[in-house]
C-alpha cells in the first residue's frame, strides 16, 4: 500500500433490498389509498417512503480510508475524520449492522477538543470486519 492509496468501502446490497421493500410497501399503500382513503394507510405510506429514502441514502454512501483517516461521503454530506480523533469504533444495529465511530471534534486551531465526544454511523459495508479492525488499530490512545 503506497502512502497515498485510498481504500473505498461500498455499502452492502442489503440496503438495495430494503429500499425496494420500502418502495414496494409505499406503492401498495398508494393503491389502497386510491381504492379507499384512510388516514392510517396514508401515515404508513409516508413512513414507508421515509424508510425507503433513508435506506437509499445509506446505499449511496461510501467510506474512503487513506493514511490519515477516512471520509464518509453521502448524498448530502462529506465528513472527514482523522484517525487521531477516533475514541472508539463498534458494530451496532438491528436490521443492518453498521459501524458507530465516536470521535473528538477538531477545534479551529487543529487540536482535539477532548471535552466533547461526537459520533457518526457508517453504513454496513463489504469487508466490514477489515474496516472495523483498521479503525480500532489506528485510533488514538488518548487517556
Amino acid at each position: 500500500m503506497t502512502s497515498d492509496a485510498i481504500t473505498t468501502y461500498q455499502p452492502t446490497s442489503h440496503y438495495g433490498l430494503l429500499t425496494a421493500f420500502g418502495v414496494g410497501a409505499a406503492i401498495f399503500c398508494a393503491w389502497a389509498l386510491w381504492r379507499q382513503f384512510d388516514w392510517i394507510t396514508l401515515i404508513f405510506m409516508i413512513g414507508c417512503l421515509f424508510a425507503a429514502f433513508s435506506f437509499a441514502a445509506q446505499w449511496s454512501a461510501r467510506v474512503e480510508v487513506d493514511r490519515q483517516g477516512f471520509w464518509l461521503r453521502s448524498l448530502w454530506r462529506h465528513r472527514r475524520i482523522e484517525f487521531r480523533q477516533i475514541d472508539d469504533a463498534t458494530e451496532a444495529g438491528r436490521i443492518v449492522r453498521g459501524i458507530v465511530v465516536t470521535y473528538h471534534p477538531l477545534m479551529p486551531n487543529g487540536l482535539l477538543n477532548l471535552d466533547e465526544l461526537h459520533s457518526v454511523t457508517l453504513p454496513a459495508v463489504g469487508r466490514q470486519q477489515t474496516l472495523l479492525e483498521q479503525l480500532r488499530a489506528r485510533r488514538s490512545h488518548v487517556a
